[in-house]
């Protein structure tokens, strides 16, 4: 196998279609194979590699994703309104609001709530964390435990039990999954009058707030289950753009105008 042969089967993957993620997915992989290859004395030390003249594929920076102020007031403004689901959303957002990605929120039981603290499966890169909830939020989680208490019967809170049900008639007292969590996300944004909004861009939010109060970067990564400094920089840059901006209006004496 030559460079030339890498460069053929990347422009062959590019002519399918593939996105650049999963063209340097490809990529990767012939790059690990050909190190572990070295390393196990199958290919010679002083031959270079036919995979170490290709290049990865340049991929578009991902732009901040948070949600302004307006539009969360939107949205929280929607779940005052009484609709059967509205103490089970509430609750919901204000998890979300803390970071979890959905599938972590969809996989919480109530064993995993002490009244302050969150323990958290992280889907990616940890196996637990902790995340202490606002005042606000444990107000809003409790209240739904307490309807759920309320209600009884399959919507008991034992222990072992999911944290968030479903509702529905077709899947009461099941858990409420990924896919009906997202449904529901949606379903306030479009009530709110609110474009592409997901349940990630409660994270991005969460990402941007943490750097913009000042948390430690370290601790940041510890809250949202990230380990990568990269990663994180994904959910922080809407503060760093917002950051420069201020010192430019300031630097050149009209931070003042737009406060007036």
């Amino acid at each position: 196998v030559t460079p030339s042969d890498i460069g053929k089967y990347r422009r062959e993957l590019k002519l399918k279609g593939l996105k650049a993620t999963s063209v340097n997915h490809a990529l990767n992989t012939l790059k690990a194979f050909y190190g572990w290859l070295r390393r196990s004395n199958g290919y010679p030390m002083n031959k270079p590699l036919p995979t170490d003249a290709i290049d990865l594929e340049r991929q578009p920076e991902p732009e901040a994703d948070h949600i302004d102020q307006d539009d969360l007031a939107q949205i929280w403004q929607v779940l005052e309104f009484e609709e059967k689901t509205a103490v089970r959303d509430r609750a919901i957002i204000a998890v979300l609001s803390h970071g979890l990605r959905a599938s972590e929120a969809s996989n919480l039981n109530v064993e995993h709530w002490n009244g302050k603290i969150l323990k958290v499966n992280r889907s990616k890169g940890q196996n637990v964390s902790e995340v202490p909830l606002n005042r606000e939020a444990r107000q809003y989680l409790e209240a739904y435990l307490e309807w759920r208490q309320q209600q009884g019967g399959m919507f008991e809170p034992l222990p072992e039990s999911p944290m968030f049900l479903a509702q529905d008639p077709k899947g009461a007292g099941k858990r409420l999954g990924y896919k009906g969590l997202h449904r529901m996300v949606k379903k306030l944004g479009r009530i709110a009058g609110i474009e592409d909004i997901n349940p990630h861009r409660f994270r991005h939010t969460f990402g941007t707030e943490v750097t913009r109060r000042g948390v430690d970067p370290l601790f940041g990564k510890e809250l949202m289950g990230i380990k990568s400094d990269r990663v994180f920089q994904r959910y922080t840059k809407g503060v760093f753009k917002q950051a420069a901006a201020e010192a430019y209006l300031k630097a050149i004496g009209e931070d003042e105008d737009e406060k007036n």
